[in-house]
């Protein structure tokens, strides 16, 4: 039986964070990576006020911040963003009121490459960051 989002964001993770020993996409040797979790990735989004927008990046950076790493691994944060917006749009679907719990509109555009991989229409996006002013 297929895994849900939803499964995959309760699955229990543990953060990590690890000195590369080797250059590793736009970190070098020697700088510390967190390995962060969907649910980490999930309340950095939460914390993004109406109306504002930021970008993967300043999410890698904020969630390393506060780890005391130097920046997160962009692998497994993508991975981990991707399972945090399928267990929201899972949520919706099953839930009892039809609104998003996770704005990540605030961090995805319509033309973020994330956004093919999701089963969400383009015009989803653009419809909730134009409510937003974004």
């Amino acid at each position: 039986m297929k895994t849900t989002a939803t499964e995959k964001y309760n699955k229990p993770y543990t953060e990590v964070v690890k000195i590369l020993d080797k250059g590793f996409s736009d970190m070098k040797k020697g700088q510390k990576m967190l390995i962060s979790s969907p649910k980490s990735i999930a309340a950095y989004i939460q914390k993004i006020p109406r109306g504002e927008q930021r970008t993967i990046k300043q999410l890698r950076a904020g969630l390393a911040k506060d780890a005391d790493a130097d920046n997160t691994c962009p692998l497994t944060a993508g991975i981990f963003l991707r399972i945090a917006v399928e267990a929201s749009l899972e949520e919706q679907l099953v839930g009892a009121e039809n609104k998003l719990s996770l704005p990540f509109w605030r961090l995805l555009s319509e033309d973020s490459p994330l956004v093919e991989k999701l089963a969400i229409p383009h015009q989803l996006i653009r419809d909730m960051r134009k409510s937003e002013g974004i």
